[in-house]
């Protein structure tokens, strides 16, 4: 068989992983079948299994590149950062800027979808549990920054940042479900204000 270059796979991957985004944002994550990416991807089902052995496989591959693309965005805006409260204030606008389009509501039931179905699949659990600890761990840092600097209050950092996701994650999932876009910002805006004064210590609030 003639050999292929890496640009070829890379490029049959990803239309791929964007064909099978398009059925998960459609369908839902478990209503979606490998036929159903083979048709909107138009590729056999044995190319498929070539780069991918299920559909789990994909749906971790795209949050796999979700994650890469927001770690490689937020450290490229920190170096002009110079306080731990700033840079959990680039955070809050960062979510406040996204445009509540109707892709992003159907990524944001997917990811819940698929979060609830890797509940229920302990090597998937596994996976998804270290993803989140790795943001939690990132928020965590910034945290411990500002409680070394005087910015925070001397609190458990690591439950202070399991409550950021979980506001950042319910605040997405209402959203997607019945949020306006007015409203989705607004409500950005004060949930900033009440957990940057809600950490910050009597010195530091503004």
């Amino acid at each position: 068989m003639p050999k292929v270059s890496e640009q070829y796979k890379e490029e049959k991957k990803n239309l791929i992983l964007q064909g099978a985004l398009r059925c998960f944002g459609e369908k839902g994550y478990e209503a979606t079948t490998i036929d159903d990416i083979v048709r909107v991807s138009n590729l056999s089902k044995g190319a498929i299994y070539n780069y991918f052995t299920s559909k789990e496989e994909i749906y971790l591959q795209l949050l796999q590149g979700e994650t890469k693309d927001f770690f490689l965005e937020v450290q490229s805006e920190y170096h002009t950062l110079k306080t731990a409260t700033e840079k959990l204030r680039f955070l809050f606008q960062r979510f406040q800027k996204q445009q509540l389009t109707d892709e992003r509501r159907k990524s944001f039931r997917l990811y819940t979808e698929f979060w609830l179905y890797s509940a229920r699949q302990e090597d998937l659990k596994k996976l998804m549990e270290e993803r989140y600890q790795e943001f939690t761990d990132f928020i965590q840092e910034i945290i411990k920054e500002g409680q070394e600097s005087g910015e925070f209050k001397p609190m458990d950092a690591e439950f202070i940042a399991q409550i950021f996701w979980a506001i950042r994650d319910g605040n997405a999932l209402h959203s997607s479900l019945l949020g306006e876009e007015e409203k989705y910002k607004k409500t950005w805006e004060m949930i900033e204000e009440f957990f940057i004064r809600g950490i910050s210590s009597s010195t530091s609030r503004e």
